[in-house]
């Protein structure tokens, strides 16, 4: 009879474990997508020091800073010629994808 008591008691708290873990699993997931969900394409440039040049790109981040995504648009070389007129050229380029990658996310409002 105790071995049978014992059994139950021990379904009973694997059952309330197993619960907790699926709630908890299923709040975090719910609040990564929704996140993801407000996250916006923006134009983010940074230089790798040791590598000799400078990233161009777009950027998905949520409100908090994580990073979602990021699209490469150009690599420009430190000792470029015309460094300034390729990151500006690239620059404008990063916008105008960010305004396109914008336009298929989903509307943030109320």
């Amino acid at each position: 009879m105790r071995i049978i008591a014992f059994l139950a008691v021990f379904i009973i708290v694997l059952t309330a474990v197993l619960l907790v873990f699926v709630a908890m699993t299923a709040s975090a997931r719910r609040r990564r997508q929704t996140s993801q969900l407000s996250a916006r394409w923006a134009v983010r440039h940074y230089a790798i020091p040791g590598r000799g040049h400078t990233v161009v790109g777009v950027t998905l981040a949520d409100a908090d800073g994580r990073v979602h995504g990021e699209h490469v648009v150009a690599r420009i070389p430190d000792d470029a010629q015309d460094w300034q007129r390729d990151f500006i050229v690239a620059r404008q380029e990063a916008e105008e994808r960010a305004f396109h990658l914008n336009a298929d996310r989903p509307s943030i409002e109320g």
